[in-house]
């Protein structure tokens, strides 16, 4: 259980960090947890033109942006900007986690991290990454899962209208639905559906894969519920957030 009981959020108080002109972290995350878990969003912000500029900037500014929540005491804060840590590599982010948690006290945690706790929770090690990234993007995410020791057996990006990322905000859970349809999956352990922008909970609880079908949302919201002591919210198995699906039936039609 958690170590404090509020009012709201008597489950667990989440922090989570999410690109300015993102629109789909709190969404999911608000179907991915009950009402008794509250959510504390706060957005990353950048003036960089540049989208991988923008991306650096958000994780290097990462501690004032943990800084606007003024002592705000957290279960657990999550940085739901996966492709901020392709771009600056797996060293640099797991020693920024370890200082800012030691820093703020309470555990600070990536997109991308999470995924990797949950690809390690269900020993997986071949993975299809299904993301809507510039080409740059695409191959540091590539780059990014092989210095984790995880084989990437193939790599596809969803067409966007631009090379901006803030166009992946453009996409639908069907983008995500229609990019699973014609993949080969005989030689990989899972889907990865990178990118925090794109919906993917319908496409997840639709999955017709005879396999796990993951994504950046979901590996963070279950991982922040880990970390903040909130196993009772967890199926028994530790693979599953509890009464998602029914939640997201109420809002997606």
């Amino acid at each position: 259980m958690p170590d404090r009981v509020y009012d709201y959020g008597r489950n667990a108080r989440i922090g989570v960090a999410t690109p300015q002109a993102n629109p789909t972290v709190e969404a999911e995350f608000s179907v991915l947890y009950p009402r008794a878990v509250s959510i504390q969003a706060s957005r990353l912000v950048s003036k960089a033109a540049n989208p991988l500029a923008r991306l650096t900037a958000y994780f290097e500014e990462l501690e004032d942006t943990l800084g606007t929540y003024g002592g705000m005491h957290l279960s657990a804060f999550g940085f739901a900007c996966t492709g901020s840590s392709y771009l600056v590599g797996a060293e640099r982010e797991d020693q920024a986690c370890k200082k800012l948690s030691e820093q703020f006290g309470y555990p600070v945690e990536t997109a991308a991290r999470a995924i990797l706790a949950r690809l390690k929770a269900e020993n997986i090690n071949r993975i299809t990454i299904v993301m809507p990234y510039p080409q740059p993007l695409v191959e540091a995410a590539v780059a990014y899962w092989r210095s984790r020791d995880l084989e990437v057996v193939s790599a596809h990006r969803v067409e966007t209208r631009t090379a901006d990322t803030t166009t992946i905000y453009e996409l639908t859970s069907q983008d995500a639905t229609e990019a699973l349809k014609p993949l080969d999956t005989e030689n990989t352990d899972a889907i990865l559906l990178s990118g925090t922008g794109m919906p993917t909970l319908a496409c997840i609880a639709g999955s017709k894969k005879n396999l796990p079908v993951l994504s950046s949302n979901y590996c963070l919201a279950w991982r922040l519920l880990e970390l903040a002591g909130a196993s009772d919210l967890i199926s028994e198995d530790g693979l599953d957030i509890s009464g998602w699906e029914a939640r997201l039936a109420e809002c997606v039609p």
